[in-house]
């Protein structure tokens, strides 16, 4: 395995046997063909034992898709870039084998866009060879007349039924970008008339879009019909965001939305209402998420741990009214929730009712950071947790902190790594020792599966445009629970938000969370670029006492891309202060 930071591709998943991961990482240091071992190249999905016992050659680990002969895997789906958005080298055949995850049975496996398929076989059986082995790819048909190679789909996730698939897909819409989940029935089919490839393949049907682009009350925000020059703040409906999987009773979407401004939240979301209900509340941004096989708890990864987002979402209660323009600054390639290839992730575990009052979960790996150690602030977890199947582990993987997120120029120093080959990846497992065992081989049954609230999506449809976020205009905004909000929203020609501001007098929305002041956010041309322009002068009290203030006269102003170019943005919540990060950490 790679010692780079890309030796783990992402992943893992628990086979249905519990004693068996499922991991794609990147293979490195093989000879030539014809060699002995020249098929351990690249990436790579692998089992690995979590018994303590090892397949037949003495190893723990079996790598699955090593050697199949090229007729096996001649029309499967190739890999452009790899998870991490590096190219692939040039020459290199690799294939589309990220997020492995194993049907039902352990006979065959999604990995990336293909399906890796034994036959009778287990994936794991000394019987399951490289020429049993074929990898038939996943082809979503985009065009009205079935041609072309299909629709582009990422972040692909089994139901827990082994029949249905959900994935996420980014459209362009103007000079933006949206992103919508999709979930679809998955079907063989061994002789395909249309479309590319024209091999044995997967294909999805009964295809629906988990977006509402009809109805105003799936809107963050919209007028009252029944007031004019009122603005309603819709409690949060559809919240899918980026598609992040399904409840394991395979009946309900797991995604992310934003409820209050400057965070970003993990939600179910029944797929038959619509209705969500919010999982995390901590401020911070959190994204990888599993439910456990019984749906009583999930393991998400969350930047809770750290400060570096709280200078822009500590404060809460606020909606996210200017996060129409900034919402971004959560998302920035160095200030957000990671500085470049560094996630400042960490696994938490929460009951099935999620953040409420003061409980706030635990952190799986918590310890006192030494280096090295399962809590060293340096090693951070990525996508994504997994659960056996018993109830007893989640295991995830970490990355380490690497040149240039530290190091040179960077103030932030890099450290030496203490793994084997000074490896920059590793798979972790955390065991929960006092939990009962789980019965394996629970069978979830397949239903047929509609969504009343979504777009049933017909091939060749373009992707909807959702419901406006907000009207423009002049508007007063009532608190769920109390005070008001005076509202001002400005659009282009076009239709693009380019100004928002809201003044708070006794808001909230929680009856615990009171904020008054005044914030705003405009999209500016400066230098013939855009710019966002944020002015904020917000206090809190009630259940938090603080300010969020910007520095003035001229504001905080970031790029569309969220990178802060001038200004400052500072919260204090009690007695700590809480600023942006220093460049480059």
């Amino acid at each position: 395995m790679t010692g780079a930071d890309d030796g783990i591709v992402e992943g893992p998943a628990y086979m249905g046997d519990a004693r068996h991961v499922l991991l794609t990482v990147q293979l490195a240091g093989a000879p030539a063909a014809p060699a002995t071992g020249f098929v351990y190249d690249g990436p790579q999905v692998i089992a690995i034992k979590t018994d303590g016992t090892v397949f037949s050659n003495g190893d723990a680990w079996k790598c699955i898709t090593c050697g199949v002969p090229a007729q096996n895997r001649r029309d499967a789906n190739p890999a452009a870039t790899n998870e991490h958005g590096r190219r692939v080298p040039q020459g290199a055949t690799w294939l589309s084998l990220d997020h492995p995850q194993a049907f039902p049975g352990d006979t065959k496996m999604i990995a990336g866009t293909n399906v890796i398929d034994c036959g009778t076989y287990k994936l794991t059986d000394d019987r399951c060879t490289p020429e049993r082995i074929h990898i038939y790819p996943i082809r979503w048909n985009a065009t009205a007349d079935g041609s072309g190679p299909g629709g582009s789909m990422r972040e692909l996730r089994l139901n827990p039924d082994g029949q249905h698939l959900m994935w996420s897909h980014m459209n362009a819409t103007g000079p933006d970008i949206d992103q919508h989940g999709l979930i679809g029935k998955i079907r063989f089919n061994p002789a395909p008339r249309s479309g590319l490839p024209l091999a044995p393949r997967y294909e999805l049907d009964d295809v629906w879009v988990l977006t509402n682009a009809a109805l105003p009350d799936f809107a963050p925000f919209r007028e009252n019909p029944g007031k004019p020059g009122y603005l309603i703040h819709n409690p949060p409906k559809g919240a899918i965001g980026e598609a992040r999987g399904w409840t394991r009773d395979g009946r309900n979407a797991v995604g992310m939305g934003m409820p209050e401004s400057g965070n970003v939240d993990m939600f179910i979301t029944s797929l038959q209402s619509g209705m969500s209900h919010r999982l995390t509340s901590a401020p911070g941004y959190a994204d990888p998420i599993l439910m456990s096989p019984d749906d009583k708890w999930f393991v998400v990864l969350d930047n809770r741990t750290v400060d570096r987002h709280m200078y822009y979402g500590a404060m809460k209660g606020i909606p996210p009214l200017t996060d129409e323009l900034t919402r971004m600054v959560m998302l920035s390639a160095r200030y957000g929730y990671r500085n470049g290839m560094r996630r400042f992730f960490q696994p938490i575990l929460i009951d099935r009712w999620g953040d409420r009052g003061d409980y706030r979960g635990q952190q799986l790996n918590a310890g006192n950071g030494a280096p090295g150690s399962p809590s060293d602030p340096n090693w951070n977890a990525r996508a994504d947790p997994a659960w056996s199947p018993d109830g007893t582990n989640v295991v995830y993987w970490q990355a380490m902190v690497t040149s240039p997120d530290c190091g040179a120029a960077n103030p932030l120093p890099c450290p030496a790594s203490r793994e084997p080959g000074g490896r920059r990846t590793r798979l972790m497992m955390a065991h929960l020792p006092e939990r009962s065992l789980l019965a394996l081989g629970r069978k979830v049954e397949p239903v047929k599966i509609s969504v009343p609230w979504g777009i049933r999506y017909r091939a060749g449809d373009p992707m909807p445009k959702r419901y406006p976020s907000a009207p423009a205009g002049k508007f007063k905004m009532e608190g769920w629970k109390g005070g008001t909000a005076q509202v001002e929203i400005r659009k282009t020609a076009n239709g693009r938000i380019s100004f928002v501001s809201a003044k708070y007098s006794g808001f909230t929305d929680d009856g615990t969370h009171i904020i008054n002041g005044t914030e705003s956010a405009e999209l500016l041309m400066q230098d013939r670029h855009p710019r966002i322009v944020w002015h904020s002068d917000l206090r809190a009290s009630g259940a938090q006492s603080g300010t969020k203030k910007t520095s003035e006269p001229g504001g905080f102003t970031i790029s569309p891309l969220g990178e802060p170019l001038e200004g400052d943005l500072v919260t204090t919540i009690g007695a700590t202060t809480y600023e942006k990060p220093a460049p480059g950490t």
